[in-house]
């Protein structure tokens, strides 16, 4: 995708002196049960004291900041940038005070908005009110640098919007897909607007073309990967593979492949895009990546079509010689047999609505296989409730709940006795 391109000087002045010379407070949005996984994650790259807050986690720094956090957070939804909060208590005095916003040094004109607001306990009371103002405003700053046609401009209210809901689009192109989607709280009359920097949802890494029903977010398994404490240094075996999301991310893990690598992102779009410094970025990511995983990752599953959807993803995501796909029914996999070291087993059986009868059954099934054949080894299995979980009989666990899907689910942790 091409960069947003001014040529003037003295845009380019101001772009520096507002945007690229300050440091920023920044959300990186990522659901409650994940955040302080993602926590760890901003440690290891040295991000600037990153806070856990309403939004998942937030910080202050520098646009570089928020490019290595896009780049490289495996367990991250998308980063936004909040800009500077004010009080507002009228329509009025919200559009005055919204509109000392640079909106033509942050956003390109060329990308249609989507705006979302959400009102508690404000004098302005009306969401889609407070979501017109300001697109009016947004749509009077950038007329200065060129047209822009109302009917450019998405306005939504959190009134609409349905659970999950997220900014469509990716960076293939500017059309009707690619929207810039931007945030407006208004809480007992302190406005908070922030803008999406990530376009696409970051679980879009970019090469799950094809799934074979029901998927898990790659972010999600990543999550699970790094909450199991696996460490990349020993084997991992997903037993019920469906599309490869687990061996994938656990091949990008091990390798440490950054997970943004194979994906665009809406801020290259904006006019203080920093090219050489996203490049830079990319270089030095690059190098970071080892050749090879160090210990064996495999998928297994009993369905043709899961192993060829599997290994399609893996090649298109640079991992394909990293995996080892098993066409074949898991309860009769002995990793003894494969000459593998004890590791990690990671599951995620049918369960709730994609389970008929005998949901416990099954799970009862997975314990007495694990209990057999993976003595020693770490496991990660997802259950639709904590009856199936119990069902396993594995001895002491942890039980993890989190959501995928709009269902709540248990991610049950242990280990088998030796």
């Amino acid at each position: 995708m091409a960069a947003y391109q001014i040529h003037t000087g003295g845009f380019s002045r101001r772009i520096k002196t507002h945007i690229v010379g300050p440091e920023h407070r920044f959300a990186i949005v990522v659901p409650p049960e994940l955040a302080r996984i993602c926590l760890n994650e901003t440690r290891w790259l040295d991000i600037p004291q990153p806070e856990l807050s309403d939004a998942g986690l937030e910080f202050s720094g520098r646009l570089k900041d928020a490019y290595t956090c896009n780049l490289w957070l495996r367990t991250a939804g998308r980063v936004l940038c909040r800009l500077a909060p004010f009080r507002a208590g009228a329509a009025e005095e919200l559009f005055y005070k919204a509109s000392r916003i640079p909106w033509e040094l942050w956003l390109n004109r060329d990308i249609k908005l989507d705006i979302e607001a959400r009102v508690e306990y404000s004098r302005i009371s009306h969401e889609g009110r407070v979501a017109e103002v300001i697109s009016e405003c947004i749509e009077k700053s950038l007329r200065k640098k060129g047209p822009l046609h109302p009917s450019d401009t998405l306005v939504k209210d959190s009134g609409h919007l349905a659970p999950g809901e997220s900014a469509a689009g990716g960076l293939q192109s500017y059309d009707s897909e690619l929207k810039q989607r931007i945030l407006v709280r208004l809480l007992e009359d302190h406005c908070r607007i922030s803008i999406d920097m990530s376009g696409a949802h970051l679980h879009q890494r970019g090469y799950r073309l094809r799934h074979t029903g029901a998927p898990l977010r790659e972010t999600l398994a990543a999550a699970i990967l790094l909450k199991s404490d696996w460490t990349g240094n020993e084997p991992l075996v997903d037993g019920m593979c469906g599309s490869g999301t687990f061996p994938i991310e656990g091949a990008l893990m091990s390798r440490r492949i950054a997970p943004g690598l194979g994906r665009d992102f809406l801020f290259q779009g904006w006019p203080s895009f920093q090219k050489k410094t996203w490049e830079y970025l990319r270089r030095k990511a690059k190098e970071t990546s080892v050749l090879e995983v160090p210990e064996t990752i495999m998928g297994i599953d009993i369905h043709p079509e899961a192993i060829g959807v599997s290994a399609e993803n893996a090649d298109r995501a640079g991992v394909g010689g990293d995996i080892q796909w098993a066409e074949m029914d898991f309860f009769e996999f002995n990793p003894r047999k494969r000459g593998l070291r004890k590791g990690l087993l990671v599951l995620n059986p049918p369960y709730g609505i994609r389970l008929s009868a005998g949901g416990v059954g099954l799970y009862e099934r997975i314990g007495a296989h694990l209990r057999l054949n993976f003595k020693g080894w770490k496991y990660a299995v997802l259950a639709g409730s904590r009856l199936e979980a119990a069902a396993m009989g594995t001895g002491r666990v942890r039980l993890w709940n989190i959501r995928h899907g709009g269902m709540h689910i248990t991610v049950v942790l242990g280990r088998i006795a030796a």
